[in-house]
């Protein structure tokens, strides 16, 4: 697992490391993950390395961390803009992900992170079965959700619901930067997908006539 002393070293030096770390995943020319090319970019020692992480998995928690804390800030930041409507908060996600795509060189980058974290598909699985601990405690932003007008009240259900609309978000996603897909025709997909949820977790006027 990763140390202490990874986190406890100045910000600075520790973004340099999360940097070396995701561009060795998202390089084109990456189909194995290099310690070696890691330590070099973020200009620390072999020896370093070793005060701060494990083994390799350790790497893919270091991803993991930073792709969910940046996705939760987001959604976070969404939410409250959205006045506490989760569904215009996806659309935003979905919104800010389209933008990325535009860009051709961080859609470049994405894509060949998913490639190789795909090539690098038993290094994940180690990590998934045996040190993802999930990522329940950043559901505590649902609180913010507002349920008077949704059939589903409890967090259990609300949990349930998010984990729909982000499965529609990750196949948007895949879609764009995976399968190349026309930007236009994924939104118009992905709206449609919202829209049917939505349908079905809001309480209309016509349900009491």
């Amino acid at each position: 697992m990763i140390k202490s002393t990874f986190y406890n070293l100045p910000e600075e030096k520790r973004n340099r490391i999360v940097d070396a770390v995701i561009n060795e995943f998202a390089s084109a020319s990456t189909e194995k993950v290099s310690i070696n090319r890691i330590i070099k970019a973020a200009n620390i020692s072999r020896g370093s390395f070793y005060q701060y992480f494990d083994d390799k998995v350790d790497l893919v928690e270091v991803l993991e961390k930073t792709l969910v804390n940046t996705l939760y800030e987001e959604f976070r930041t969404a939410l409250a803009n959205s006045d506490g409507d989760i569904f215009s908060t996806y659309i935003h996600i979905f919104e800010l992900i389209t933008k990325c795509n535009a860009d051709k060189q961080y859609k470049n980058v994405l894509k060949n992170l998913f490639k190789n974290l795909k090539a690098n598909d038993n290094l994940i699985s180690d990590y998934l079965i045996n040190r993802f601990e999930g990522i329940s405690e950043n559901y505590n932003g649902f609180d913010c959700i507002i349920k008077d007008n949704m059939r589903f009240k409890n967090p259990e259900e609300i949990n349930s619901l998010s984990l729909i609309l982000k499965l529609i978000v990750k196949n948007a996603v895949f879609n764009l930067f995976v399968k190349n897909e026309d930007p236009e025709k994924v939104r118009e997909e992905f709206l449609r997908k919202i829209k049917i949820i939505k349908q079905g977790a809001l309480i209309y006027n016509s349900d009491f006539e």
